[in-house]
């Protein structure tokens, strides 16, 4: 199995788990904060979105697309979080969040475009 697929599956299934569990701390636009990471009823929605998506690429086998996207939409994130909080009045992106989006758009980069697996074992063909 390649990276792509192992961060599709894995991050997908984090992220379809923490959208739902945000819905128990927070299911309106106030902010309230699951563990240490602030969230409301947009942010779990997103969670929720980014982590079905994960697992629909997974599943039909789009996970480099699935990674580089990531990769961008985490990095733009990370980015918000230094913008004042909630972003636009709607979402909080801050604190806690600022590292974990920085993590898991390198996480993504990597999968999505610097890991590339060995072609022995191949047939020539599918080599590239």
């Amino acid at each position: 199995m390649n990276l792509s697929r192992i961060y599709a599956i894995a991050f997908g299934v984090v992220y379809t788990l923490v959208g739902l569990l945000g819905f128990t701390v927070s299911t309106t636009l106030a902010t309230a904060n699951l563990i240490v990471f602030p969230v409301n009823l947009l942010h779990n929605l997103v969670h929720l979105l980014v982590g079905l998506v994960g697992l629909g690429g997974y599943f039909t086998g789009q996970t480099v697309t699935y990674a580089r996207g990531m990769a961008i939409l985490f990095g733009i994130l990370t980015i918000a979080g230094f913008l004042p909080q909630p972003l636009l009045g709607l979402v909080p992106l801050g604190g806690a969040d600022i590292p974990l989006h920085a993590a898991t758009a390198l996480l993504a980069a990597a999968a999505g475009w610097i890991y590339r697996p060995s072609a022995v074992g191949r047939p020539a063909a599918v080599r590239r």
